[in-house]
């Protein structure tokens, strides 16, 4: 039942997404790709078309670098300083190495590289957490964090990681032991975490489109007095 209203909070974030794109701001754009291939993912999935030696671990390994390079694009994206930007690009370099060598020589390339996914995640954490502290040590006094597109996204993915570096943690000690307690939370907690990072990124565009609209008004309103 959870899985069903993911799936369905998934399309409703792309298609919103669709529908709103040249209103949205375009740190947001980049969202599209990413809830793209979510959608094509998750079809697939269903279909039965990744599944290759009893397995689709093999294209989930993919599927959690592609995010986690887009998650960081987008972080860098609301930074201006240059020397932070190099900074993280030199950091996404080494995490992307660690993941191609746990991928061919650790954990494999059938199974899931929970090591690199909890790095990964670990890594977009640290972003949020210098996201939120440059955010709220410069914020203005007029600025509404329920209605900024930007904290929104963040505090979405912040809970996603969360469950992520959590499920990852624990999954290669207790989900090839077949702990029903684990496969039990494991069925909840990335369901819900889903399900709240689309619900922020549904109303991240909302908010960013309805913002854009009312400067285009004002704008008009300023021209033709």
């Amino acid at each position: 039942m959870l899985y069903n209203v993911y799936c369905v909070s998934l399309v409703a974030a792309f298609l919103y997404c669709i529908y709103t794109y040249r209103q949205i701001d375009k740190t947001l754009k980049i969202f599209l790709i990413c809830l793209s291939v979510g959608v094509l993912y998750e079809s697939a999935d269903m279909l039965g078309w990744t599944r290759i030696n009893h397995t689709n671990a093999w294209l989930a390994n993919f599927e959690e670098l592609f995010e986690f390079i887009i998650y960081t694009y987008f972080f860098t994206s609301l930074e201006k300083n240059r020397r932070y930007k190099s900074a993280v690009y030199k950091y996404v370099c080494i995490v992307i190495v660690i993941t191609i060598i746990d991928n061919l020589f650790i954990q494999g390339f059938w199974k899931l590289n929970t090591l690199a996914m909890v790095i990964q995640s670990l890594f977009v954490l640290s972003l949020i957490g210098i996201y939120y502290y440059k955010l709220l040590d410069k914020a203005e006094g007029q600025i509404v964090l329920l209605r900024h597109p930007a904290f929104l996204v963040a505090t979405g993915l912040l809970f996603y990681f969360l469950a992520k570096t959590f499920y990852y943690s624990c999954f290669s000690f207790m989900a090839y032991k077949n702990s029903h307690s684990f496969l039990m939370i494991a069925r909840i907690i990335p369901g819900l975490a889903n399900l709240m990072l689309y619900a922020l990124l549904l109303y991240a565009f909302y908010c960013s489109s309805k913002a854009t609209k009312l400067s285009l008004q004002q704008s008009e309103m300023k021209t033709n007095p």
